[in-house]
């Protein structure tokens, strides 16, 4: 039996990871995240471009961020120039469909979003789900500078609809394997509505 103190602990831990997980839905938010948790807990941040050696003292923690990829260690209380190190590592990516830069197109009167597969996902669980997008961007700010956002829909905007069952026999679907390059590319509306939209005022 397991005391109701550790399982309240346990609840609450588990109830942290999912709020942590579900607002790092990409690389580059859980790199943002990862790094407002790391400056909370006392971690200087460091620029690559910039001398580290005046910066580093043994005691110190320290990271950096480069795109989607966050690298954060301490130098011992007794460091000395020569003496060993330990890495752990993990990744901050998982299976998903990737826009393509030039990702609009319209196939058969429908508005679709060209994708790529990246990993090694369990595809055939992607259809009639309702999805949507995040990410960094580029913006150019009002005196021509860009800079990057994070972007992340919180509504379903595009969907990979399966074949009704009726509309298959039961060989079909035992045979059917997903083609990343064709099934996987979501739709996002009708070319017609688009087309007859009303325009923003």
């Amino acid at each position: 039996c397991v005391p109701l103190i550790m399982a309240a602990a346990r609840a609450e831990l588990a109830v942290a990871a999912g709020k942590f997980i579900d607002s790092t839905p990409t690389p580059f938010h859980l790199c943002a995240q990862g790094a407002a948790l790391l400056r909370a807990a006392g971690f200087v941040e460091l620029v690559e471009t910039e001398a580290w050696r005046p910066l580093l003292k043994a005691g110190g923690n320290y990271f950096y961020v480069r795109g989607g990829t966050l690298v954060a260690f301490a130098v011992g209380a007794g460091f000395v120039a020569g003496g060993g190190f330990s890495i752990v590592g993990a990744h901050t990516d998982s299976p998903v469909l990737k826009l393509k830069p030039c990702s609009k197109k319209s196939v058969k009167g429908y508005q679709q979003i060209d994708v790529e597969a990246y990993g090694g996902g369990l595809w055939h669980t992607w259809f009639d789900r309702e999805l949507s997008v995040a990410g960094a961007v580029i913006v150019r700010q009002p005196g021509g500078a860009f800079q990057k956002r994070l972007v992340c829909v919180r509504r379903p905007l595009l969907r990979i609809p399966n074949l009704c069952i009726h509309l298959q026999t039961a060989d079909e679907r035992a045979k059917f394997g997903v083609n990343k390059e064709t099934h996987l590319q979501p739709i996002l509306g009708m070319v017609s509505e688009a087309l007859n939209k009303p325009a923003a005022a």
